[in-house]
């Protein structure tokens, strides 16, 4: 039986006023996977996430943001339109509603893209806004298509049904990853150890464009994925060089790339970015996800401890940002929660 639209609703917007935070995610994510089942169905959703625009949790709302992206349907365009217009936003959550028109790719969303690149004051909307032109420009593109083939001819060629179906239910990437490596040659894969290099280099290469170099970033993700045990590690760490550039948003994205890896080799980096009280809230709140993310997968026993340790030390922090205490909270209960086996998994 699924779950019913109408307590999700109610979950999600905290109607009662008690609803704890990690069981509005859980709902929020519920709704996600609620509305690939029917078209009605993913409208209602839309509608259902767009109320919870007036909630005073940033973190929420940034997640809100997200999961209307990634439904790439183009009824939630208007939604997101009102949060990048509106400069009582967080800005986290302003960013998340660019990042998200990306992820729709629809080129009707590209004139107020437009305006922001050029006009806002905040460098990390006008950055996300450049990430999201690019996409939605290279997407509507005969490059971008041909890229797309390019793929799937590789996954054609050589079998390989569950690396495409996984892709297939991938999240949406702000830049798709490089497809091309200089003298790849009839290589299978570019996501190999031999190319990390490469990688390494357009990702720090700070002359290049960021919707380059984001790239390389999603290209070293899928080495670390798809390139073999020995290309794990030197890839990981070639995303942990890219956390000294001076972009926040470069460095958040980096943090949410960890979240999505769950590699053990992150945690140092994720838990120093974690405790630097200098650091701008968008990355920290990354890099609290990400060492829960870890924790979810299984960590070593004495990594465990010490990152558990960490979250809860910054989830009862008054003095770092709500949106950092926050993340720590919900990563604390997600982790408790997936390792209950007397739950049931959210649907996504």
């Amino acid at each position: 039986m699924l779950p019913d639209l109408d307590e999700l609703e109610a979950s999600l917007l905290n109607v009662s006023g008690n609803v704890k935070l990690d069981v509005r995610f859980r709902a929020l994510f519920t709704l996600k996977g609620l509305a690939a089942l029917s078209q009605d169905k993913c409208e209602r959703v839309i509608e259902i996430i767009a109320k919870g625009f007036t909630d005073d949790s940033a973190l929420l709302k940034h997640e809100m943001a997200y999961v209307l992206g990634q439904l790439k349907d183009t009824h939630a365009l208007y939604h997101l339109e009102n949060v990048l217009n509106d400069p009582q936003q967080h800005s986290m959550v302003r960013h998340e509603a660019a990042e998200a028109m990306g992820a729709i790719s629809s080129p009707k969303a590209l004139p107020i893209l437009n305006k922001y690149v050029r006009d806002d004051p905040d460098v990390a909307i006008r950055e996300t806004c450049h990430l999201a032109i690019h996409k939605i420009e290279l997407d509507n593109s005969e490059a971008g298509r041909a890229e797309r083939e390019l793929q799937a001819q590789r996954d054609k060629e050589h079998g390989d049904a569950i690396a495409a179906a996984a892709r297939a239910a991938a999240p949406i990437d702000p830049a798709p990853a490089i497809v091309h490596v200089p003298r790849e040659g009839d290589a299978s894969s570019v996501y190999t150890l031999e190319n990390v290099p490469h990688f390494r280099q357009v990702l720090l290469d700070s002359s290049l464009s960021l919707f380059e170099r984001y790239r390389a970033m999603f290209a070293l993700r899928n080495t670390v994925q798809q390139g073999g045990e020995d290309a794990q590690e030197p890839a990981v760490k070639a995303l942990v060089d890219g956390l000294s550039d001076k972009s926040a948003l470069f460095r958040h994205e980096i943090c949410f790339v960890f979240g999505e890896l769950c590699h053990p080799a992150c945690i140092p980096a994720m838990s120093r970015v974690l405790r630097d009280g200098s650091e701008h809230e968008m990355v920290r709140h990354e890099a609290a996800e990400a060492l829960g993310a870890v924790l979810e997968e299984g960590g070593q026993d004495t990594e465990a401890s010490e990152v558990m340790d960490t979250l809860r030390q910054y989830a009862h922090d008054e003095s770092a940002p709500r949106v950092v205490r926050e993340s720590c909270v919900v990563a604390l209960d997600e982790i408790a929660y997936n390792n209950d086996p007397t739950q049931f998994q959210r649907i996504e």
